[in-house]
């Protein structure tokens, strides 16, 4: 390649999102291992460490908008902490997903007309293995194709040998430290799965089922009765008592009383609970512990027996002819066995939300059941005490009081599940029943001193191996056995996650991280917001209105989602998405490469070849030319905006970040100062001139394309490796990104230009409604209110000139000209010359519009200045801001009647 060659640094025509991501994720971070993170970087070498665990997504899973929203999320904290000097690691993984797991593989059995109990344990779970190795690697590769810059050496399976040895080795402390326990309680039961659930397990559903008032016949006088009203009339079967609130009057001589249970005939008590809601239905309940976790809280307070009617399977238990029959049938046809009866009184219908099974769609079933629980209570406090101490910083701050609530109000943790796939308990049993917990079946036969135990046969709630995610993929395995890369990078920085998993994921984690090594496992907690549809949905598979992101990259490019997802999202608001908004990000993406294409055409003018241009670039002093008013103007912008970016950051304002830089990039820099360049590089007198105008400006716009890079990485990445020769295994994401200076600032430069644009719009709005053609040149005349307005306009009038399309006189004291269209800008008049170029009577209307539209201003300024209220209370620059407001817009309604009338 000669020195002459730039063929090799011009970008295509067209931007082609697909060639520029296969270039950089497939075939250059990955094969240069740019996304590392090293301990020995931090422990001998003193970088800070910055570490992102990413939310393990289900092995079963495939990439929603959702997964895109958190991921992009993810990406863009660790990508801008690794350019600012951080020893950045981010650890991905993904969970084995229990029940969703089991589920799928069970599905495809069936095809094939086989039962897991068919094939056994042993052989079930190598099927489970062998699908897993086939599709399980599905969402990593889609996660791949986002662009996360995840070390993936690093990537982790809650199913993974050392992360299975933390479970147990968990597992086995927290009982013999008496956190653990096997006992009876009620939980959420799914008859399908044939499993217990956690409560995030569980969806909650409004649906609508009859209230059904029974009378209850009290079993001394048959002409006496009490009436209970239930929506499950199937568990009436099961009623061991009716309880009543004691400061009910209307009961108040029942309380000690029995009634008889209809269909079953059994006498059971009349009992007094301050549990009981006097206003709610007939003001008593019929308690039915086995199948109700409120009643069974009740029956365990006056010690009541517990009879259960409901088996694993859904089906009815009971001794009254309805065993057998689906619970649904069974209310059913005890609602018409009472109603034959003569013991309804009356139905209702009534709508309450109603748990169902996630995974099988099924209403969960209350059951009383012997688990394996957790206490909770003595975990719960030094992790609410860490978020409230602000060990732990929450964003939005507002989930602080959702998280009080729950760890004040927290149960025990029912952390078994009836499956094969998954953790399963390390606990052995021997011919007694006699418990033995420990890490392996030898321990448990040393303890017990017994051969042939039988171990248990349930696994672990999934929850229970992601609880200990901060530590596990850091390859943590017990306490006191931390490693270097432990040691490095714990307590991680950042988690990303749903507000939904407050509890079940992030509260959880916070409690392992304390007992088990001390210390918080990470500093910032970042709540993403809710995704909807154009119409304020929840996406949703069913409700068909989730996009496929796959195909949103296919079409719109993957810079252009992540770009759109994090513009529409600020913090902790809801995002309103739909594909066609992509369009926004891939026109800002069109935009940016098109800008290059014209730094690039100009570079490969201006340079003999690639060396000359980068010795030229290393010596030119990145500074303002005092003397150009557009050059001061658009180093001031990159300080305001690298201050307002890097401050956006601070404050987990993400969403700001797409606005800063859209707002620079595409307004400032692109609409504007490229326009002035044009102007500029024409007035050049020499070659050393133009070369130095144009370094200054690739410079500010490579400044911006950095800082866009965490948000926008691959058109970033192909641009910054365009710009100059790059050494092989160089990449954008380990650049640093600009930190605002102050010596750029120029706020006498900012407000000339600002004064010169909104002039040179004034003019192309005036030009546009008299419908000038864009090659004609019209006369205009500035009459300029002040010194500093006269100023502003000679020293950047051939940006007007060109930009508007006019030749202009300038000067102070200058006469409307008859036949002239008028436009203000602060109090300065500008006068376009109409005579020849326009219909007169199409400019009075204009006018007429104008004023319009002004008064209706006034007035509302002079409405707010009027309201004693708002002048009392709000701050006094705020009340001068609208009273200057006030006068600069009287001002133009001066100044536009009087050009009204000068048409006259």
């Amino acid at each position: 390649m000669s020195q002459t060659d730039f063929s090799h640094k011009n970008l295509e025509k067209n931007f082609d999102p697909k060639t520029v991501e296969t270039r950089w994720s497939t075939d250059y971070w990955n094969q240069f291992g740019i996304y590392h993170a090293e301990p020995h970087e931090v422990l001998e070498s003193g970088k800070k460490p910055y570490t992102v665990l990413m939310p393990p997504p289900n092995v079963t899973g495939s990439l929603t908008i959702g997964h895109v929203l958190n991921h992009t999320l993810q990406d863009i904290f660790i990508r801008y902490h690794r350019m600012m000097g951080h020893e950045a690691l981010w650890l991905p993984g993904t969970d084995h997903a229990g029940i969703a797991t089991q589920t799928v593989v069970e599905r495809r059995l069936r095809k094939e007309n086989v039962t897991r109990h068919d094939l056994g344990r042993e052989k079930f779970l190598e099927h489970v293995w062998q699908w897993r190795e086939e599709y399980g690697g599905l969402i990593v590769k889609q996660l791949q194709r986002l662009g996360v810059s995840c070390d993936w050496r690093r990537n982790l399976f809650t199913m993974d040998e050392t992360a299975s040895r933390a479970v147990v080795n968990v597992f086995v402390k927290l009982y013999n430290d008496g956190l653990i326990y096997k006992g009876k309680r009620i939980i959420n039961w799914c008859p399908v799965s044939q499993t217990a659930l956690s409560d995030e397990e569980v969806i909650m559903k409004t649906q609508k089922d009859p209230f059904v008032h029974v009378r209850y016949q009290l079993a001394d006088d048959a002409e006496k009765f009490i009436t209970i009203a239930t929506v499950r009339a199937e568990t009436i079967l099961a009623d061991v008592a009716v309880a009543v609130n004691p400061n009910d009057e209307r009961y108040k001589d029942l309380i000690g009383k029995e009634v008889l249970v209809p269909i079953a005939g059994r006498k059971i008590p009349i009992i007094a609970d301050d549990y009981v809601e006097i206003e709610f239905g007939t003001g008593a309940l019929k308690i039915t512990p086995a199948h109700d976790p409120n009643d069974y809280a009740v029956a365990q307070r006056h010690n009541l027996p517990i009879i259960s009617v409901i088996g694993q399977d859904g089906k009815m238990t009971d001794e009254f002819g309805y065993k057998g029959m689906d619970r649904f049938d069974a209310r059913k046809k005890i609602m018409a066995d009472l109603e034959a009866a003569g013991a309804i009184e009356k139905v209702e219908d009534y709508e309450h939300n109603v748990g169902y099974s996630e995974r099988a769609d099924v209403v969960v079933e209350p059951f009383l059941s012997e688990q394996w629980f957790v206490k909770m209570k003595p975990l719960a406090e030094p992790a609410l005490k860490a978020v409230e101490d602000g060990e732990i910083h929450f964003h939005p701050e507002r989930w602080i009081n959702t998280y009080r609530h729950w760890m004040e109000n927290i149960q025990d943790w029912c952390i078994s599940r009836q499956l094969w796939w998954g953790h399963r308990i390390p606990a052995w049993y021997d011919e007694e029943g006699n418990i033995y917990v420990a890490h392996n079946e030898e321990e448990a036969e040393k303890l017990s001193g017994k051969k042939n135990l039988r171990q248990d046969e349930d696994v672990l709630d999934t929850w229970f191996s992601s609880w200990l995610w901060p530590l596990t993929t850091l390859r943590w395995e017990k306490p006191g056995d931390d490693g270097e890369v432990f040691e490095a990078f714990y307590p991680t920085s950042t988690l990303v996650t749903g507000p939904d998993i407050i509890f079940f994921w992030v509260a959880r984690m916070i409690m392992a991280g304390l007992y088990f090594k001390g210390d918080v496992p990470f500093r910032d907690v970042y709540f993403t917001s809710i995704i909807r549809d154009m119409k304020g949905r929840k996406l949703s598979k069913s409700l068909g209105n989730s996009p496929d992101p796959l195909a949103v990259m296919d079409e719109y490019g993957t810079d252009a989602l992540r770009f759109t997802v994090i513009y529409l999202a600020p913090l902790g608001q809801d995002v309103l998405f739909g594909a066609e908004k992509c369009e926004q990000g891939r026109n800002f993406a069109t935009k940016i490469w098109n800008a290059t294409r014209f730094l690039f055409m100009n570079r490969n003018e201006l340079f003999e070849n690639e060396a000359d241009f980068a010795k030229k670039y290393a010596e030119t002093d990145f500074a303002p030319d005092p003397n150009d008013e557009a050059e001061k103007w658009i180093f001031s912008r990159l300080n305001s905006t690298l201050k307002s970016y890097h401050g956006a950051m601070a404050q987990f304002r993400i969403n700001d970040l797409t606005k800063i830089l859209y707002d620079f990039i595409w307004g400032d820099y692109c609409d504007w100062f490229l326009e002035m360049m044009k102007v500029r590089l024409q007035k050049a007198e020499t070659a050393a001139q133009k070369q130095a105008i144009l370094c200054k400006a690739i410079f500010i716009f490579e400044s911006a394309v950095k800082a866009l890079h965490p948000i926008m990485p691959f058109v970033t990445e192909e641009i910054w490796q365009n710009i100059l020769q790059r050494n092989e295994g160089e990449s954008i994401s380990e650049v640093k990104i600009p930190e605002p200076l102050e010596s750029w600032s120029q706020e006498a430069a900012e407000a000339d230009i600002e004064f010169i644009k909104k002039t040179i719009d004034e003019i192309r709005s005036v030009r546009s409604v008299l419908g000038l053609p864009p090659a004609t040149v019209a006369s205009a005349k500035a009459n300029a209110v002040s010194e500093v307005a006269l100023s502003r306009l000679q020293n950047n009038a051939e940006y007007i000139e060109r930009l508007a399309r006019v030749t202009l006189e300038i000067g102070m004291g200058i006469e409307k000209p008859k036949a002239s269209a008028g436009a203000v800008v602060e109090g300065t008049e500008i006068f376009i010359l109409l005579e020849g170029l326009v219909d007169l009577d199409k400019e009075r209307a204009r006018l007429e519009k104008e004023i319009k539209k002004v008064q209706g201003y006034v007035k509302q300024l002079e409405g707010k200045l009027s309201n004693e209220k708002f002048v009392s209370k709000a701050p006094a620059e705020v009340v001068a801001g609208e009273r200057e407001k006030l006068s600069a817009a009287k001002l133009n309604l001066e100044k536009l009647n009087e050009n009204l009338a000068s048409l006259s």
